[in-house]
């Protein structure tokens, strides 16, 4: 699970690493997507950790629900109480100084609806933020992430879109 501790300890060890503490990603797939996502929108998480949004150089968020209101899953009903739904989604912080972001989406997903990705980057754009987004052809829920993995990388361009973005910061 991506904790905002982590951003903070990425960035205070980066150097120990041979990395950049001024190139700090949080990525994430599915509910660690989430989890990046509110981390990089809403600032409560960051400043925790005397870190703010500037602090991080990207987000990168693979098959993520950023925008699942309202809900139906009996389950989810528990795990997000009715008074602290709102503050669950990552569209309900933006407000035009996110990080840049590469949101990316199967359109064969049945566990995450796309449009989760779609409407945030809507929600990013509108505020002018920087926003990517990639639509895998045939891709399900767990393609996506799978295809990081060797030998699966070399059937898809995940990997390699997300390196580019990482690249292009």
């Amino acid at each position: 699970m991506m904790r905002p501790a982590s951003a903070r300890w990425t960035r205070d060890h980066a150097h120990e690493f041979g990395g950049d503490p001024s190139r700090v990603f949080v990525m994430g797939h599915s509910a660690s997507a989430h989890l990046a996502a509110l981390i990089a929108t809403n600032p409560r998480y960051l400043a925790s950790q005397s870190m703010s949004k500037s602090d991080l150089c990207g987000v990168i968020g693979l098959a993520g629900p950023y925008d699942f209101l309202p809900i139906k899953d009996p389950t989810l009903l528990d795990v997000f109480p009715a008074g602290t739904r709102a503050e669950s989604q990552p569209i309900n912080f933006v407000t035009g100084h996110e990080p840049p972001m590469f949101l990316a989406a199967g359109t064969d997903d049945t566990v995450v609806d796309p449009g989760n990705t779609d409407r945030l980057a809507s929600m990013l754009r509108k505020y002018g933020d920087s926003v990517q987004v990639k639509h895998y052809d045939g891709f399900g829920h767990i393609r996506i992430v799978s295809a990081l993995a060797l030998p699966l990388r070399r059937r898809s361009t995940v990997l390699a879109d997300v390196s580019a973005f990482i690249d292009s910061r």
